[in-house]
């Protein structure tokens, strides 16, 4: 199911990652530039020397890079690495019926206690399912893992959700899996094992969890189907 067309403009190569936010390539002239990373993840099998990109121009736009970086290659395909457009991608999830059915009206990043959460979606007046989205990016042995890097925020967005229940109304948190080899969705115990510890208890307590395998061609974002969870 094609859902959100982001084309490329460009394509090049890494030389290196500077800071979290910002990568050096070179383009396809063999010119020295800078990109975005809208990813604070760790990366380190997706943004290595040598490794191609596809980049989306970023001209007429105040800042000091002129690219922004939106996929990586992976032997399995690319791997779309820009965070930015999760929201709009999990709208058209929403609106073709993939991550909810038969509700009435839904709103975008609602603040909910101390965090933002990326739905709210209601049943007319009986029922509300409120819904956090995480992007997935790394994978091993098939494997699709999450986090890449210890996330504080990811933990106190699950935390969220558990209050949520306990207030009556339903939960559900989505991982949006960019990798194309992956099979199966775990949460990632040894990179940050107190997100994981919250992620299944949240499960336990009846938090939804749900895996989405999501491709991409240059082009087009595309729903591949649901990944079983290992928790």
């Amino acid at each position: 199911m094609n859902l959100l067309k982001i084309e490329a403009d460009s394509s090049g190569k890494v030389l290196s990652r500077p800071n979290r936010f910002l990568v050096e390539f070179v383009d396809e002239a063999g010119s020295v530039q800078l990109a975005h990373l809208h990813d604070p993840g760790r990366l380190p099998e997706l943004i290595y020397p040598g490794n191609r990109l596809l980049l989306k121009s970023a001209l007429g736009v105040r800042r000091k890079t002129k690219w922004d970086v939106l996929a990586a290659n992976s032997p399995a395909g690319w791997v779309f690495i820009h965070s930015g457009f999760h929201r709009r991608l999990a709208e058209r999830l929403l609106e073709n019926g993939v991550l909810a059915d038969g509700f009435t009206h839904y709103k975008a990043e609602v603040l909910r206690g101390n965090s933002r959460l990326d739905f709210l979606i209601a049943y007319g007046s009986e029922r509300r399912l409120w819904v956090e989205v995480k992007g997935c990016t790394l994978s091993k042995d098939g494997v699709a893992l999450f986090p890449d890097a210890p996330t504080e925020r990811g933990r106190r967005h699950i935390l969220e959700l558990i209050e949520v229940l306990r207030e009556g109304d339903d939960a559900l948190v989505v991982f949006l899996v960019f990798r194309q080899d992956a099979k199966v969705f775990s949460p990632n115990e040894e990179t940050d094992p107190v997100f994981s510890d919250v992620l299944k208890r949240a499960h336990a307590l009846g938090v939804s969890v749900r895996a989405l395998k999501v491709s991409y061609n240059g082009s087009w974002l595309s729903y591949l189907g649901d990944l079983p969870v290992n928790l």
